[in-house]
């Protein structure tokens, strides 16, 4: 009789820990200028909410690695990462996140060699990232310059033309 107690214990408590029916909003930010930085931050911050049990823990594949997803707050979560300015993807990027049953599946997937495309998803996050801006096509600096010599050569020209 305990034994069968214990059973449907750990089978309740299992049950409850899946979340069924998530519903997900996310919001994503991502660096815009590049003229005083030499990397790119993505940020998504995403809030899940299910109908039934738990969302638990989440990860995400970024690229070529496996990331842990922040907690930031009940039912919060936030996923964040740099790249370099020269090799930051534009456009629409795809951050699958997987709960803890698709990691170790994840997990497995990787060891036995396989991809990760059989392995379930617990969502997508799209992050938009329209490029960076590097600054004006031609510096102030340069600007000056270019105006000071002309302004020089100018009166130069007529100074010359005015004694002869």
């Amino acid at each position: 009789m305990i034994f069968i107690f214990l059973i449907s214990l750990i089978f309740i408590v299992t049950s409850a820990q899946n979340c069924y029916n998530p519903q997900i909003v996310s919001t994503s930010y991502t660096t815009q200028d590049a003229t005083i930085l030499k990397a790119v931050a993505f940020i998504s911050n995403f809030y899940v909410k299910c109908e039934t049990g738990d969302p638990g823990h989440f990860y995400a594949w970024l690229g070529e690695t496996i990331t842990p997803v922040a907690s930031v707050g009940e039912g919060k979560y936030q996923i964040s990462w740099t790249e370099e300015v020269k090799t930051a993807k534009t456009g629409i990027i795809n951050v699958k996140v997987y709960n803890d049953t698709g990691y170790l599946a994840l997990r497995k997937a990787i060891r036995a060699g396989e991809g990760n495309l059989n392995v379930p998803v617990f969502t997508t996050l799209k992050i938009n990232h329209s490029g960076v801006y590097g600054g004006p096509w031609i510096s102030c600096e340069l600007l000056a310059a270019v105006f000071s010599i002309a302004v020089a050569y100018i009166a130069i020209h007529f100074r010359t033309k005015l004694l002869n």
